[in-house]
């Protein structure tokens, strides 16, 4: 549940853009920032939080000023590189942005163990590859036809969906073992 709620404002974008861009832009703004607020409050802003919550105000500012902008048709290429290029920024510094998904899961004192940090890697990087994959559909759909609403939402859809599914698994998975492991000790 914690990844549905930390993509809500993806999701809005996702749902509410291809209708209007300025109202997939306002409502992903807006829970960008009312999760940034969570997450100040808490004491416990991460990239991903930071990160969207940027590009949703930059572009909710953009479609707001410039309705008619170009830009619009290039969104869905631009929100799947941000998510991708944050994606792989948190890989190259050895904090994957999932930790901070995954530590609300898991005792404390397993959030600095080379396993835990190891599985999360991996479903960073399963994440990043679906991003990546998605950005780079998207800008081909776009390329070959900006108004073809339907495969860009198939491959806004397909690029939350294939990755939740696929780091859900190995999460689960990655949990068993870990369990089994404290069994057998």
């Amino acid at each position: 549940m914690n990844y549905v709620r930390g993509f809500a404002p993806w999701l809005c974008y996702a749902a509410l853009s291809p209708f209007d861009w300025r109202l997939g832009m306002g409502a992903a703004a807006l829970a960008a920032l009312l999760l940034l607020a969570g997450q100040l409050r808490a004491r416990s802003v991460d990239l991903l939080g930071a990160a969207t919550c940027a590009f949703f105000v930059v572009m909710a500012g953009v479609a707001v000023a410039d309705p008619a902008s170009g830009l619009q048709h290039w969104t869905c290429a631009l929100a799947n590189g941000t998510l991708a290029v944050v994606a792989a920024a948190s890989l190259a510094v050895r904090r994957p942005f999932t930790l901070s998904i995954a530590r609300t899961q898991v005792p404390r004192e397993f959030w600095n163990a080379p396993r835990f940090i190891r599985v999360n890697m991996v479903l960073t990087t399963i994440w990043a590859a679906g991003f990546t994959t998605a950005a780079i559909v998207c800008a081909l759909v776009v390329e070959y036809d900006h108004a073809a609403a339907v495969p860009l939402i198939t491959a806004q859809v397909l690029g939350f969906v294939v990755p939740f599914a696929l780091s859900s698994r190995y999460a689960g998975r990655a949990q068993a073992r870990a369990a089994a492991g404290r069994a057998t000790s």
